[in-house]
């Protein structure tokens, strides 16, 4: 009798392993004990970089038996996360993530990286996940439990096991920019000559520095910058950007003559711009970018490129718990009426790429203003860019793995003022989008687009690179 037919045989509805209907089981009639002294958890890697995928293994438990697999980690704060989920082991005492449907908990049917990407603070806390410190990995654990259990009463193991998750390998520098430049700058290891872009997250004050180190890990050098260094002014100098291509450029085993932009939601904008404006940027890639300038007027040499748009409270709805997230009637009427905070993106050198990026379910309804952004280029025939929508993803698409973010808390906007109707007006949280399977999926392929786009467009298609090339083959 195969695995399938014994759980039904004991009040267990089996379903298609990528639905998510609910599972019920008969527990007082279903009752396997494991074995506390054979369990075993096979982890493959142990110890890697975040953006590399995990096997996990549970073997040499009785046949049958029901267990509860829960994943916990401590950030460098002192807060706790946790994940955990529901199985029965098949005939052979095992349970394999990669083909095991989890019955319940944090997640339901076959999802292999389910755990790392469920990982919360609790229900109360979804603005929440593990900090990143790029020179500290996560030291996560993994634990079998008997039985099917609640997250707070894994207490007892069967057995544990720890890994490791990096976030710069060996060999990367780091290095603190001074000056008027905010942010960190990630080389490679090795001689290069290596790609570089300039990387810039949202609108948060904090910089974010994984996806840079990440990149460095990968062979890419790369910039983060800190684009909201300016906040709460209401004005932004677009030299800033100019001095940030320069400085990675002037840097010693970098490809000198051109450099690409990762940039997500308003730092888009930005994005756009430097595409436009600056000579040596040639790949753009975006990510659930705005087809205007959210909120800061941008100037160069005293002159204004682009109006903000003053996004506010009135483009908002809230929910009961005064989460907010975009209103796409109110946001598509505002786009429409104040054309004169669009990008320019029609004029951008007919030697720049674009890869411009949305998820479908993104809360700030990125597909508008990735069709603004493609309809703009259209006109003017400039057929060099490529656009994705990623079904099931929204604001927030991350480098591999990093854990599903339902809430995104902002330092409120400019012109939510007074008609922030939440209980904290000081505060804002914002619908993020999206579902943690189709979103850790949509994480594995914009990591590895991105990465193919930028080496393309700044390694590949570089004159520089290819006299390199071609002075520094081995001939016979």
């Amino acid at each position: 009798m195969d695995i399938a037919s014994r759980l039904i045989g004991h009040g267990l509805k089996i379903l298609h392993p990528r639905l998510c209907a609910p599972i019920r089981v008969n527990f007082k009639e279903f009752s396997v004990s494991c074995s506390r002294d054979a369990a075993n958890i096979e982890v493959m890697p142990r110890i890697s970089l975040m953006d590399v995928p995990t096997s996990i293994r549970v073997t040499d438990l009785t046949p049958f038996a029901l267990v509860t697999l829960q994943m916990r980690v401590e950030d460098s704060r002192g807060l706790k996360f946790t994940s955990h989920a529901h199985y029965a082991c098949n005939e052979r005492g095992a349970v394999d993530v990669s083909s095991s449907p989890s019955l319940g908990g944090s997640f339901r049917g076959i999802f292999p990286e389910g755990l790392i990407s469920t990982l919360d603070h609790g229900p109360e806390y979804q603005f929440k996940r593990p900090n990143v410190k790029t020179d500290q990995p996560w030291k996560i654990v993994i634990g079998a439990y008997e039985g099917h259990l609640r997250s707070e009463n894994c207490t007892r193991p069967l057995c544990e096991v720890d890994m490791e998750r990096h976030f710069r390998g060996p060999g990367v520098k780091r290095i603190e920019l001074e000056g008027q430049l905010k942010g960190a700058l990630y080389l490679p290891a090795g001689p290069g000559p290596h790609p570089a872009v300039v990387d810039m997250f949202g609108g948060s004050i904090l910089l974010a520095e994984h996806r840079s180190s990440l990149l460095a890990s990968r062979g890419i050098a790369s910039l983060i910058l800190s684009h909201m260094s300016v906040f709460p002014s209401l004005s932004f100098d677009f030299e800033h950007l100019e001095h940030a291509v320069n400085f990675l450029l002037s840097q010693p085993n970098v490809i000198p003559d051109r450099c690409g932009v990762v940039a997500n939601c308003m730092a888009g904008a930005y994005g756009c711009l430097m595409g436009i404006h600056i000579d040596r940027v040639k790949a753009v890639y975006l990510l659930n970018a705005p087809a205007v300038a959210n909120f800061f007027n941008i100037q160069k040499n005293g002159h204004l490129l682009v109006s903000g748009f003053a996004v506010g409270s009135q483009h908002l709805v809230f929910d009961e718990n005064f989460v907010a997230e975009a209103h796409p009637e109110y946001i598509k009427q505002a786009f429409y009426s104040d054309q004169r905070s669009w990008i320019p993106i029609e004029l951008t050198p007919r030697d720049t790429y674009y890869s411009i990026n949305a998820g479908a379910d993104d809360s700030f309804v990125a597909v508008i203003s990735q069709n603004i952004l493609k309809s703009r280029l259209d006109k003017v025939g400039n057929e060099n860019y490529v656009t994705k929508v990623y079904e099931g993803s929204g604001h927030i698409i991350e480098p591999p793995y990093f854990p599903f973010l339902r809430v995104l808390f902002q330092t409120p906007w400019p012109n939510c003022g007074e008609n922030h109707k939440g209980p904290e007006p000081n505060k804002l949280y914002l619908r993020c989008g999206g579902n943690p399977r189709d979103n850790a999926i949509n994480q594995e392929k914009a990591w590895q687009d991105m990465r193919n786009f930028l080496t393309r467009h700044v390694r590949d298609n570089s004159p520089w690179y290819q006299t390199y090339i071609r002075d520094n083959s081995c001939t016979d």
